[in-house]
């Protein structure tokens, strides 16, 4: 055996050296892990616009003009325009809930298509016109669980089918042929003619699938924008590209990058402090043997180089074998149905594995710099006269420099405090690591719940006060008939009929749309009692004229002030045909959103914008923008509105918006989200406690003499371990209370920094967050009443005295 070997210490130590082990391990696989899921989840989403790589869609595409038509259709570069009015799927996923498009084409075009998209039968047969059928990719009929002959409807999964609202037969599964194109597509296909035809899906408007030549795509995307600028773009018609639509699943990628960046080098900082206090116990323990080496002639930068060699070696192992676990975790949700759509984790992508990077350098650097220190102070004579550093260095302490905690005695030697207070080192470093612990694990989940408070406004303001009737996307106009029967119930007090557009909103990730609605000029002084507003500044919107009024709010969320402008050309995200002038800004009389015991909101500011309905009315570029009904209930009789609209007015025709709706949807994608994260961060939340629990066997077993001493003078087993016990409740109580006030730091901090100069409030009063900083001292508390216990249950209070 080679006495200087790197090995020669863990052979002999395999307890600690498996310890380390597992904990280098057991981060890497935690953080390899969420990377990973992470970015599946991303290009999950993404999937969904594949199909936009072989093509580019106009929604609502048959109100542009036969002229605009017929000059895209003549352009060299366009291969083909067909008409298309498909549907959506759904199907869970890692991504919790994904969709992929179903083309509506027509029996002359479908093949066209297929081949465009790169697909082929697998098997069964291909749709018939006007026929209730529907082709699918296998990968979605794997994560669907169906087979050629099943049937699918709304009625059947309203979750997974929201759009179908017939059933209809799968005939069919697709295959994708292997192209330089761009990335596979999962898509499926209905009839056309079947869509057209059936009244469950009237009234439907067309859109245009344009099908660009070979590798002419980018440019057919700019000429059919500009054919539709030329000819006053319309708020119903969009043009919809693979670029465009994958942008905020990008943005949105960025932001989760970011905020788990910060985690992962929290996460490795604490590693390395638990990693160093080990070795720095294992050092002092080996002061004798590094002494009798230097005495040898062996210089102290060689003795460094060994120690921080024995320790890479130690997290390189633990590193590659947390690799080696997480690729072999990652092949088994290959194999889940989850992953039915795509790998669960592309093994490829090097974003995991440079996320788990921080880990090992962040653990040998901090071991180096450690090593370094304490052989530095080395003292060879003195070690081999005492076995002990030197005293010479720093100068021999007098006992008046001494703590006073350690120059006498305490009135209370059983005191949970006495350890700690004389190690107060070994103290100060176990509250670091569990605090930065605790604060790696629940930032994530911090970040994501400031998202949803500062959503509240986005898509409660309006519904909070009113419900919405709407058409479906793309249709004109919500039946008459449906409206008469609206204004007849007697709990509606008011209906006021509107027109609808939308506003860009800087949501920090990406800019979100926000409803702006054209009013009568009758209906202005109803509406503003109606949302608690009033004018602070300038005045309302003059009828015909092309002038905007919002809420303070809002206008702060866009950096607007009276006499600015928006819309199109201004801001091109903004869903406004011609530029708008703001005339005035809105004041809210009311504390909050709205003031409702079964659904309850954190405070926030109300986001609403105005124009003139008689402008947007006789205006071309506005004259198919579709009318939308908001509907007051009688005072005190909100729910029962409510409910009534929902259970008979809603249909697959009339979409129908209410306060309780809205609130129920977001709180289900919330607890949802809230769902994936705590699953994510659960294996860095035990690896964070596996951390803590080598510390305490580490400290526990350090003070068997003070446990065998106690023990032989009478004091139980039991009282030994609450004893103990209460030092490590004390010590993870602080440490909970460093990462929770480093959270809340954060949050007053990017509330202030980020969200406030953008009219958003944030609120520390959401309880879900807080519950993510919970399991690492629990955890803690738990693991060192167990170390504890199994410690003291072999431990011989007779061997002690006696020094065996």
């Amino acid at each position: 055996m080679n006495p200087l070997s790197p090995f020669t210490y863990y052979r002999r130590h395999k307890g600690q050296a498996l310890l380390l082990l597992v904990l280098i391990g057991s981060l890497t696989l935690g953080v390899f892990l969420i990377v990973g899921v992470l970015s599946t989840s991303a290009r999950s989403a993404i999937y969904g616009f594949h199909h936009l790589t072989r093509m580019s869609r106009i929604l609502a595409g048959q109100t542009l003009d036969a002229g605009s038509v017929t000059q895209l259709r003549m352009h060299p570069d366009v291969a083909a325009i067909v008409p298309e009015n498909g549907l959506i799927v759904s199907f869970p996923s890692l991504a919790m809930l994904d969709s992929r498009p179903v083309l509506g084409v027509t029996g002359d075009d479908l093949e066209l298509v297929m081949e465009t998209c790169d697909l082929r039968l697998k098997d069964g047969r291909l749709i018939e016109p006007q026929a209730a059928e529907i082709m699918l990719s296998e990968e979605i009929v794997r994560a669907l669980d169906l087979q050629i002959g099943d049937v699918i409807s709304h009625e059947i999964d309203e979750d997974f089918y929201p759009t179908i609202m017939t059933e209809l037969t799968l005939v069919g599964i697709l295959e994708s042929i292997p192209s330089e194109m761009g990335p596979p597509v999962q898509a499926g296909f209905v009839s056309y003619e079947y869509i057209e035809g059936h009244e469950a899906y009237q009234p439907r408007l067309s859109n245009l699938l344009i099908i660009p030549r070979p590798a002419r795509r980018t440019v057919v995307n700019g000429v059919a924008a500009s054919i539709i600028d030329g000819v006053g773009r319309n708020a119903s018609i969009r043009l919809e590209t693979f670029e465009r639509e994958s942008e905020v699943t990008r943005q949105l990628g960025k932001v989760l990058n970011g905020m788990y960046t910060l985690a992962d080098v929290v996460v490795a900082v604490s590693a390395a402090l638990v990693v160093g206090m080990v070795n720095r116990i294992a050092i002092t323990r080996r002061l004798p043997e590094l002494g009798l080496l230097h005495a040898e002639g062996y210089e102290k930068h060689h003795l460094v180089r060994r120690l921080v060699l024995e320790i890479a070696m130690i997290t390189g192992i633990g590193w590659s074998s947390g690799l080696l676990l997480s690729v072999a975790c990652s092949v088994l949700l290959n194999t889940t149905p989850l992953a039915a759509t795509g790998p669960a984790i592309d093994l490829t992508s090097p974003a995991p594995l440079l996320f788990t990077l921080p880990i090992p350098v962040a653990v040998v650097g901090w071991v180096t710099l450690d090593v370094w220190r304490v052989l530095n102070r080395v003292d060879t004579v003195a070690i081999i006269e005492r076995g002990s550093l030197s005293l010479e260095r720093g100068g021999r302490r007098s006992r008046s420099r001494l703590s006073p905690i350690a120059a006498r005695s305490s009135r209370n030697p059983l005191s949970s405090w006495i350890f700690h207070l004389r190690h107060r080192r070994r103290s100060l470093a176990l509250l670091l690591s569990t605090g930065l612990m605790v604060l790696g694990v629940a930032f994530p989940p911090f970040v994501t719940a400031m998202l949803f408070d500062a959503a509240w406004p986005l898509f409660l303001s309006y519904s909070s006060q009113a419900s919405i009737v709407s058409p479906p996307r793309a249709h004109q106009d919500v039946d008459p008939v449906v409206l008469a029967q609206i204004r007849a119930h007697p709990a509606v007090a008011r209906m006021i009929p509107v027109r609808s557009l939308s506003m860009a909103t800087d949501w920090v990730l990406y800019e979100y749309p926000l409803p702006v609605y054209g009013v009568h000029e009758g209906d202005w002084q109803t509406l503003l009692d109606v949302y608690d507003l009033r004018v602070g500044e300038g005045q309302l919107p003059q009828p015909r004229s092309d002038q905007i009024v919002l809420t303070r709010a809002l206008a702060r969320n866009r950096g607007l002030s009276v006499g600015d402008t928006l819309g199109r050309p201004v801001h091109e995200r903004d869903n406004i045909p011609t530029e708008m002038t703001v005339v005035g800004l809105l004041d809210s009389t009311a504390v909050g959103l709205a003031e409702r015991k079964e659904y309850p909101i954190p405070t926030a500011p109300r986001w609403a914008a105005f124009v003139s309905y008689e402008f947007m009315e006789h205006h071309e570029r506005y004259s198919s923008t579709p009318m939308h009904a908001l509907i007051i209930p009688v005072a005190g009789q909100e729910a029962e509105v409510e409910a009534w609209l929902e259970k008979s007015i809603a249909s697959p025709q009339v979409t129908v918006e209410t306060f309780g709706s809205t609130y129920r949807s977001l709180t289900k994608f919330r607890m949802s989200l809230f769902l994936f994260l705590a699953t994510t961060e659960s294996i860095l939340a035990i690896a964070a406690a596996l951390a803590l629990a080598i510390l305490n066997t580490i400290f526990v077993s350090q003070r068997r003499d003070e446990f065998g001493t106690l023990h032989a003078v009478g004091h139980g087993r039991a009282g030994l371990v609450v004893r103990t016990l209460r030092e490590s409740t004390s010590i993870a109580a602080i440490a909970w209370l460093i990462g929770a006030v480093c959270c809340a730091i954060l949050v007053l901090g990017t509330q202030s920094i980020v969200y406030a100069p953008r009219g958003m409030t944030l609120s520390l009063t959401n309880v879900t967050p807080w519950l993510f900083t919970l399991p690492i001292p629990l955890v803690s508390i738990a693991a060192s009443a167990g170390t504890i216990g199994w410690a003291l249950s072999r431990l011989d209070p007779v061997a002690v005295i006696e020094r065996r």
